[in-house]
């Protein structure tokens, strides 16, 4: 038998495991990253600061991989400060998918990134993949792993709503998503439509629950602007007030960004 202080660590790391099981949650989709990121900025803003025998070549190469990296942060931070706020105006929505669960209840964790709209597929300004593992239609599948989804929205003047708007594609899919594959497939995959499209044919109940979940978090802003005589921070207006303290006036249409994963 065990000793006793190990089966008490056998046990918590075990009821850990179990709640990791039970409960996903909405993430940045940059956090994986962002330490990694943050390393080789460091590295490459050192190596320019002390080595002054580099060629105007190399120098030139090292501050365009600076800016990236640089880049890459900014959308990290536009990210967590964007679903704060979602947060703040739609707690109730925001917490229906940071809790959301699959079939089997097991949790599934919601990857969230903004990006530039040159990065989204055309006629798209919000994204949600459908994927799941080989063999078993129930599990979710991103790129981020198994029991994860990947949502994709544009940084836009209505960036809150579209992301209301995929979170209810998401609220759907999860716990559906074996039946909605196949859904998919009959409706979508053996035709010809634009990215817009898809997702919303008036039969298709993923795009229901979108408009749903979309028209929620408009009465939530509207009781939100009210309460509290805010508005919400324009994203562009954010993205620039980031860039600016980070000490890059890139124009995010043409600098794009890193793709996390």
């Amino acid at each position: 038998m065990f000793p006793l202080r190990k089966r008490y660590a056998f046990f918590i790391v075990a009821y850990v495991l179990t709640l990791n099981g039970l409960y996903g949650e909405v993430q940045n989709g940059y956090e994986s990253r962002i330490e990694e990121i943050k390393e080789s900025l460091n590295s490459l803003n050192s190596i320019l600061a002390r080595d002054s025998g580099l060629s105007l070549f190399e120098k030139a190469s090292i501050r365009n991989k600076i800016n990236r990296l640089v880049e890459y942060i900014v959308y990290y931070e536009l990210t967590r400060e964007l679903l704060d706020q979602f947060k703040t105006i739609a707690p109730e929505l925001y917490h229906e998918i940071d809790t959301i669960t699959d079939r089997a209840g097991h949790g599934v964790s919601v990857f969230v990134t903004f990006v530039p709209e040159t990065e989204m597929q055309p006629g798209a300004s919000g994204t949600t993949n459908v994927g799941h593992i080989a063999g078993n239609k129930n599990v979710y599948l991103s790129q981020y792993g198994p029991r994860s989804v990947s949502v994709k929205i544009a940084y836009v003047k209505k960036s809150m709503f579209l992301l209301a708007h995929e979170f209810g594609h998401v609220k759907y899919q999860v716990p559906n998503l074996a039946s909605y594959t196949d859904f998919y497939a009959r409706r979508y995959q053996n035709g010809t439509f634009r990215s817009s499209y898809i997702g919303h044919h008036s039969d298709d109940p993923s795009g229901q629950k979108a408009m749903e979940y979309e028209s929620r978090f408009r009465e939530q802003y509207a009781h939100y602007m009210k309460a509290s005589h805010a508005r919400l921070k324009n994203p562009l207006t954010l993205l620039q007030g980031i860039r600016k303290s980070h000490g890059n006036s890139e124009d995010t249409q043409t600098s794009g960004v890193m793709a996390p994963g």
